[in-house]
């Protein structure tokens, strides 16, 4: 009987844990950490009667983020630009595993415009991840995780591929390599 007590008991701290990661944390100013944009004060914006969960051929739901700059920019700015929105977080083994092959896209898709949203991490844990993996794309902090929210991205990392048009064309969760990540790209508007 003590070994099941001990073994709820440390369930019960375990889920407390998971759930304070997910509380509610205060936006900090933008930060830029080396040659990567590390984006903050980011929150949905309202939408215009999409799904619960964003689908195929609707409207990739806008946010706003802002810049180590300060400026602010939307996602429907990028209208014109074919858009790969990742969610990830410092922590997710498999979002660190296809970090590379999504900085590897800049370089290989001038027309390509990757965002990696932060799942409800702190600005502090973002700069030191992207500068040890080389990311060089907008990694938006997103404290709060209304934005993951609004798209679903409840298991990391989940990615969505959006058209030129500001459609989604795919929503893909686990783990990318650079072969899956190419063949979508030559499939987006």
């Amino acid at each position: 009987m003590t070994t099941r007590r001990s073994s709820f008991l440390v369930l019960v701290l375990l889920a407390f844990a998971l759930a304070a990661c997910g509380g509610d944390a205060t936006p900090v100013p933008a930060a830029s950490a080396g040659a990567q944009s590390i984006a903050t004060d980011s929150r949905i914006l309202p939408d215009s009667g999409q799904s619960a969960i964003p689908t195929q051929g609707e409207s990739a739901p806008d946010f706003e983020y802002t810049m180590p700059d300060g400026s602010t920019r939307q996602l429907s700015q990028l209208r014109g630009k074919k858009v790969l929105l990742n969610f990830w977080a410092t922590w997710c083994a498999p979002c660190r595993s296809e970090m590379p092959d999504l900085q590897q896209t800049l370089a290989k898709y001038k027309d390509v415009v990757v965002l990696g949203v932060n799942k409800a991490q702190t600005l502090d844990q973002l700069g030191p991840f992207a500068k040890e993996l080389g990311v060089t794309f907008p990694l938006i902090a997103n404290p709060k995780g209304d934005i993951a929210e609004r798209y679903a991205a409840q298991l990391l990392p989940t990615t969505y591929f959006i058209n030129s048009d500001g459609t989604i064309a795919l929503r893909k969760t686990g783990v990318m390599d650079a072969t899956f990540i190419s063949n979508h790209i030559d499939e987006l508007k």
